[in-house]
């Protein structure tokens, strides 16, 4: 780090981007459904209500922003692409554990609590990068962090069209009213 103005502008772009996630997570919450069922809109975008696909809400926007983002700090700090995969794998693990729990007790999904788990996911994601900025360069640790972003696309492309039979990829609670 050179100076408390590169660290002025890491901040900012980290706040951007955070809030830049946000707003595409709720976009991309539509993106499928507006595009017919698009079999490539739904490899990028939520194509039902499950724990799963919403987590794609926030993970293509943050893949995009790092990707991006590379350019500009990819140099000026340490383990940029380890801060990545961390600051997702963070959102991933908040999404699914803050969600398992709160809807265990409430039996219910409650939109409110929802949104409030994807901006906290958010949040820590990109909190979790920051903190990654900071720590002792680690060259095998970023490479191998190149390959886990690799995989988690992988699995995300792959699981959509090819779901287990498991809650994660289970539409949840979500009612169904038939139309008379």
């Amino acid at each position: 780090m050179e100076s408390i103005g590169e660290l002025k502008k890491i901040k900012l772009f980290l706040a951007i981007s955070a809030v830049a996630t946000l707003l595409l997570g709720f976009l991309n919450h539509f993106i499928y459904e507006w595009s017919g069922g698009n079999g490539v809109a739904g490899l990028l975008f939520a194509t039902n209500e499950s724990i799963w696909e919403h987590i794609k809400l926030a993970l293509l926007p943050m893949l995009i922003i790092f990707t991006v983002g590379g350019f500009f700090l990819g140099r000026k700090v340490n383990n940029y692409a380890s801060a990545a995969f961390f600051g997702m794998l963070v959102m991933i693990f908040f999404i699914i554990s803050a969600f398992l729990c709160y809807t265990f007790f409430a039996r219910r999904a409650i939109l409110p609590i929802d949104i409030t788990i994807f901006t906290v996911a958010i949040a820590l994601g990109y909190a979790t990068a920051y903190t990654m900025f900071f720590k002792r360069h680690i060259k095998w640790l970023n490479i191998l962090s190149c390959v886990g972003i690799v995989a988690l696309y992988a699995a995300f492309f792959t699981l959509t069209y090819h779901a287990p039979k498991f809650f994660l990829f289970e539409e949840m609670f979500v009612t169904y009213t038939p139309k008379y």
